[in-house]
């Protein structure tokens, strides 16, 4: 059993390095219960992963995609915003959020833990010149674009979509969780030094800049590219603090 206080002080020295400026209010969001005996972890703040939270009988909980959001804030207690609040309160559950900290963390975030499932080494931050998210991994030698594809949709996820516009053999991957697509503007990418960009979803604009840039572009999931961050940081704190821990999976089908 652990503090809630004394969690939170090392979660916030766990991520001091990577507490970028974010559309999201990271951190504690709703306070529960002062001891923490069990931790679940899960992609998304919602009343369902309350619900389940409470019958795993947890103390806390670190997500993703928390409550709230800096332009998207609650102005009312709604009927919906009641549904919310009820759950939680009911549950006694704190509720911890981390959002562009966990995609950039170098060890526990989605990208780092995406980039050594998939054995890559990573040689680079990858996501722009001020506060990246992503990562630059490279494989030992090249491997073709259809064995990666492979091993993205048995590791990571389905191969949502592909743009083929690159070289057959990829070496450089460039991985950035969740809604990336828009990295293809990364200096990186415009010096020649990135064969592919793994992310979670794609727009249309992505299609004529990885066109004329001649480089792949492979979503695998909005939901599954973020899974890793949130459950290895619960095995990590679980592990660390001897707590119980469970992830709770709860997967859109984006």
């Amino acid at each position: 059993m652990i503090k809630r206080k004394d969690l939170i002080k090392y979660l916030e020295e766990l991520f001091a390095e990577v507490n970028y400026p974010d559309y999201s209010y990271n951190g504690l969001q709703f306070e529960g219960k002062e001891n923490v005996s069990k931790i679940v972890a899960g992609v998304d703040a919602t009343v369902e992963f309350f619900n389940l939270a409470q019958q795993k009988k947890a103390d806390f909980a670190v997500v993703h995609h928390g409550l709230f959001w800096k332009g998207a804030e609650w102005t009312r207690l709604d009927r919906i915003n009641q549904k919310i609040f009820r759950a939680l309160d009911q549950t006694g559950l704190n509720l911890y959020a981390l959002h562009l900290p966990l995609d950039a963390h170098s060890e526990l975030g989605n990208n780092a833990e995406m980039a050594g499932i998939l054995g890559l080494k990573v040689v680079a931050p990858f996501g722009g010149s001020r506060n990246p998210i992503g990562v630059l991994g490279n494989f030992t030698r090249p491997v073709s674009i259809e064995a990666i594809k492979e091993k993205i949709a048995k590791l990571i996820g389905p191969v949502v979509t592909h743009l083929n516009f690159g070289k057959k053999s990829v070496k450089s991957v460039a991985i950035v969780s969740g809604g990336g697509w828009s990295y293809v503007s990364d200096p990186l990418v415009y010096n020649g030094e990135v064969d592919l960009i793994l992310t979670g979803e794609i727009i249309h604009q992505g299609v004529a800049a990885c066109k004329d840039r001649e480089i792949h572009m492979i979503s695998a999931g909005h939901y599954a590219t973020e899974v890793f961050g949130v459950n290895a940081l619960g095995k990590h704190l679980a592990k660390k603090f001897k707590l119980e821990y469970e992830f709770i999976d709860l997967p859109t089908g984006l």
